[in-house]
């Protein structure tokens, strides 16, 4: 497993919150009003057709695949991390790459220094590749 490969978790993950709140965002157009002066029910104010709703399937198809696509690759990764002995080494690939954490939270997770951190991942990955 290489180290994009790693890091591909973490945009997948950014890539489907964002999905999310896209989904939301379409599905909050979707509906029949319930405040209206006359009584009667009318539509958002935005159109809601058949768009909102082809556009909240695409959403939702798109969403299932990228979720598919990186649990595979997590459990790959996941698979790829247990192999080590080294506790700390572990702790740091799972908290850096699948947690997508930064150094300073990873470090303050692990309980070493930035700079520890950073040296860690640079150096396992300058070794195995």
């Amino acid at each position: 497993m290489t180290e994009c490969e790693l890091r591909q978790i973490h945009q997948n993950n950014l890539i489907l919150a964002g999905l999310q709140a896209e989904y939301r965002n379409v599905c909050s157009h979707i509906g029949i009003s319930p405040v209206r002066s006359d009584g009667m029910p009318h539509g958002a104010d935005k159109l809601s057709g058949m768009e909102d709703v082809e556009k909240k399937a695409d959403i939702e198809m798109e969403y299932r695949a990228l979720y598919k696509k990186n649990e595979r690759l997590i459990a790959r990764a996941r698979k790829y991390i247990a192999q080590f002995p080294d506790e700390t080494l572990r702790m740091v690939l799972t908290e850096r790459y699948i947690n997508g954490l930064d150094y300073i939270a990873v470090a303050a997770d692990v309980g070493i220094s930035m700079q520890q951190c950073e040296a860690i991942c640079k150096v396992h990955f300058n070794n195995v590749f």
